[in-house]
C-alpha cells in the first residue's frame, strides 16, 4: 500500500483528491490537514511514502512548509505539490518535488502519476531528507503549451520532424510528444549530460545507448527497435568521446 498525506485548506479539492486516490487499491489515504503545523503533525504520526502538498496554506507557503521539515524526514517520501497555480511549477521542480498536479484533479493525470511511482526501478534518494538531489528533471512544453515534468530516464531520444519543422520526443512508455516551436537543439542538450546531438535531426539519451553499430545507435529496452538513429560525421566524434566515457 502507498500511504498518502494530503495537506491542503481547500476542502473540495481535498474532497475531490481523496475520492480519486480511493479508485486505486494499492493507496490509502491515512490522513489529511488545511494548514501546516496540523500537516507537519500528519506526515511524522504516519510516515507517507507520498505526500500531496497545496502550497497556499493558510498558515504556511507551501514551499516554506517543504524546506522546514525537510532535515527531519528520515524515510523515503515523494512529493506532489498539488496548486491551482502553473506559475509554481519551476519552484517545484528547484524542491525536487515528484510531480506536479493542477487543481482539479485529472483522473489520467493520477493514475500515470501512481504507476511512474510503482515502475521505478530503483529507489530514489529520499525527496526530503537533504541526502542527496534525486534524479534530475526535466520541464517540457508541448506544442499545445501544456507542460509536462519528466525524469531524464523516461526519454530515449529527441528527434526533429523535418515536415513540421519541430522537436519530437519519445518516451519510454511508448508515447511520442510534440514539443512547442521554439525548442532548439540547444535547449535540449542544456537538460543534461546524458542527452547528446548524433545527427542534426536526433539527439539520444546515452544512459539508452546500447551499441554503435557502423552509423547507427543501436538501443537499449524499450527502444531496442528503432533503427533510425543515424550518426553523422559531424557529430560521430563527440558521441564517441562521451560514450566511451561511460
Amino acid at each position: 500500500m502507498i500511504r498518502v498525506v494530503i495537506i491542503d485548506d481547500d476542502k473540495p479539492s481535498v474532497d475531490v483528491l481523496a475520492e480519486a486516490l480511493k479508485g486505486f487499491a494499492h493507496v490509502e489515504v491515512v490522513d489529511v490537514a488545511y494548514n501546516g503545523m496540523d500537516g507537519a503533525a500528519a506526515v511524522f504520526a504516519h510516515k507517507p511514502q507520498m505526500l500531496f502538498l497545496d502550497i497556499e496554506l493558510p498558515d504556511a507557503n507551501g514551499m516554506d512548509f517543504l524546506a522546514g521539515i525537510r532535515q527531519k524526514v528520515a524515510w523515503e517520501m515523494r512529493v506532489v505539490f498539488y496548486t491551482s497555480y502553473e506559475r509554481y511549477l519551476l519552484q517545484a521542480l528547484r524542491m525536487q518535488a515528484f510531480d506536479f498536479l493542477l487543481k482539479p484533479v485529472d483522473r489520467k493525470e493520477l493514475e500515470r502519476l501512481l504507476e511512474r511511482y510503482g515502475q521505478e526501478a530503483r529507489p530514489l534518494p529520499a525527496v526530503l531528507s537533504g541526502s542527496g538531489n534525486g534524479e534530475k528533471l526535466l520541464l517540457i512544453t508541448t506544442i499545445i503549451n501544456e507542460k509536462i515534468v519528466l525524469r531524464s530516464r523516461n526519454v530515449g531520444y529527441f528527434r526533429y520532424n523535418s515536415a513540421r519543422k519541430l522537436w519530437e520526443v519519445a518516451l519510454d512508455d511508448g508515447r511520442c510528444i510534440v514539443l512547442k516551436h521554439n525548442t532548439t537543439a540547444e535547449i535540449i542538450l542544456a537538460y543534461g549530460p546524458e542527452f547528446v546531438q548524433i545527427h542534426k535531426t536526433f539527439i539520444i539519451n546515452l544512459r539508452y545507448l546500447n551499441l554503435i553499430q557502423g552509423n547507427l545507435c543501436l538501443m537499449l529496452h524499450p527502444f531496442e527497435h528503432v533503427k533510425e538513429l543515424k550518426i553523422s560525421k559531424l557529430y560521430r566524434k563527440k558521441l564517441l568521446e562521451c560514450f566511451y566515457d561511460l
